[in-house]
């Protein structure tokens, strides 16, 4: 049993109201919104490094490993999404995401603004200028220090 934190929490709720292709759309996204803010958030990810494919967060992946080792999430061939033991979880322990409502409204803005299109998402996080100026491999948010 692990213990849960906001951000397992944050994965279970995007993944009740959202299907994602993968988990690379999720590093995607959450790098355009922890991006969308020129101030430091709570919940946002800082540790992510440049890939050819878009942006990459170790954090963000043993969240993701987390929450598969404990039958929260699972990946299908198409798609990730929670499962009924995950839903229940998310139940029990959802509300204390209340007060990152601004981070999640982030996240549901760009989750609308692009329909959940992966490709667009993918497109959107290759034209940010932060991560434009880091090289492939190298921290994206140099005011991170983890």
């Amino acid at each position: 049993m692990i213990l849960y934190t906001v951000r397992h929490l944050l994965i279970l709720r995007l993944l009740m109201c959202y299907q994602f292709q993968s988990a690379a759309v999720i590093h995607n996204l959450l790098f355009l919104v922890s991006a969308a803010s020129s101030e430091e958030q709570t919940l946002a990810f800082y540790d992510f490094v440049r890939r050819r494919t878009g942006a990459y967060s170790s954090s963000l992946q043993r969240i993701l490993d987390d929450l598969k080792t404990e039958k929260l999430i699972e990946e299908t061939k198409n798609c990730l999404q929670i499962t009924d033991k995950g839903r229940y979880i998310y139940t029990q322990f959802g509300a204390s995401l209340k007060t990152f409502s601004s981070f999640w409204d982030l996240c549901f803005g760009l989750m609308e603004r692009y329909q959940g299109d992966s490709e667009q998402i993918k497109q959107r996080v290759f034209h940010d200028i932060t991560f434009r100026r880091a090289k492939i491999g190298e921290r994206i948010f140099d005011y991170c220090k983890f």
